[in-house]
């Protein structure tokens, strides 16, 4: 073990009988149960955010999450002789989310929604929220597409064009009506008076949450990594693991009838939610993102693993298409 992890070990009252290494971090085996060790980067306002999400949480009975484990001096991060910070949380050995089993989807979908009722009002200081709010649907979405037509002028004024920017072309005018639909739909919704709700109410999104945040455990399921958590409108948790789930299994209409129906029987979405839902998967997300990713990358040599993805979406769009207009007879639009 480095010299400068026993240092930020020595700091914490705790006896560590073993250490492994796991995804960029530590996992400790302790006196006072399984720990993890990491790396912190982030700022003293955004740590103590999230500590009261935790801290809330545990306070309404929803017990399974990474609470940060406090040092001798009583703080949160710990630094060592180079100044580099550290973070103790606590942590779970299960099983991780399988997108593609049934059973575990639905089970992570009725934990989203307990977590989401239990995320609703939670007391915090005037400099947390202000610092804890953002990503406005109507200003990422226009952003997101100037991002794309610059990407589309560049590609287009290329005399040679490389695999991935064959690619993009040709998908490009498809998926970026999409993205001008979504907002025209976002514009006529009420996400508007959803946002100032959510603000004013202090409802939290997890911000991130994905199969390997998911942990199972043999008697229920832990949720971790809240460090993309903020203030504002909870479906957006709901999309992001909804999305993922159909892009694994090719947009299957029944299971996503399955996965809504089940966060129904903890929260029922309203017909506002459900647009906003339908916007957001209407969205080209994926699309951007692996633009994105090519336009701020070294442009000469794309990934094939990122040709391929941009293939993927290509090919599931008629199938997520039968999705979106299946959507529809939850009176959406």
């Amino acid at each position: 073990m480095d010299d400068r992890y026993e240092e930020i070990f020595r700091q914490y009252d705790i006896k560590i009988h073993n250490t492994y290494r796991t995804r960029g971090a530590f996992i400790l085996e302790t006196n006072h149960g399984i720990k993890l060790c990491k790396n912190f980067e982030g700022s003293k306002n955004r740590v103590e955010f999230e500590n009261r999400i935790l801290e809330h949480l545990r306070d309404a009975g929803y017990q399974y999450v990474d609470n940060y484990m406090y040092n001798i001096n009583g703080e949160i991060v710990t630094e060592d002789f180079r100044n580099n910070q550290y973070v103790i949380k606590n942590w779970y050995i299960g099983e991780e989310c399988n997108l593609k089993e049934l059973k575990d989807v639905l089970k992570a979908t009725n934990n989203l929604a307990v977590l989401h009722s239990k995320m609703r009002g939670i007391l915090l200081t005037t400099e947390q929220i202000k610092y804890n709010t953002y990503n406005n649907l109507f200003e990422l979405f226009e952003k997101h597409n100037r991002e794309l037509k610059r990407v589309r002028s560049y590609i287009r004024d290329k005399k040679v064009k490389n695999e991935f920017e064959l690619c993009f072309s040709n998908f490009y005018d498809n998926f970026y009506e999409q993205g001008c639909k979504a907002i025209d739909i976002l514009k006529q919704s009420a996400y508007g008076a959803m946002l100032e709700k959510a603000n004013n109410l202090i409802h939290v999104c997890h911000g991130n949450y994905t199969y390997h945040n998911i942990i199972f455990l043999q008697d229920g399921a832990a949720t971790t990594n809240f460090d993309k958590a903020s203030i504002g409108v909870q479906i957006s948790d709901l999309y992001h693991f909804l999305r993922k789930v159909m892009e694994k299994n090719n947009w299957n209409i029944e299971l996503g009838d399955k996965i809504i129906e089940e966060y129904n029987k903890v929260i029922t979405l309203s017909e506002d939610e459900l647009e906003v839902l339908y916007v957001l998967l209407l969205y080209p997300e994926k699309f951007w993102k692996i633009t994105n990713y090519y336009y701020n990358g070294k442009k000469s040599w794309v990934p094939q693993k990122n040709i391929q993805k941009l293939i993927n979406i290509g090919e599931q769009a008629e199938q997520k298409e039968l999705f979106l207009n299946h959507l529809k007879k939850f009176n959406v639009l």
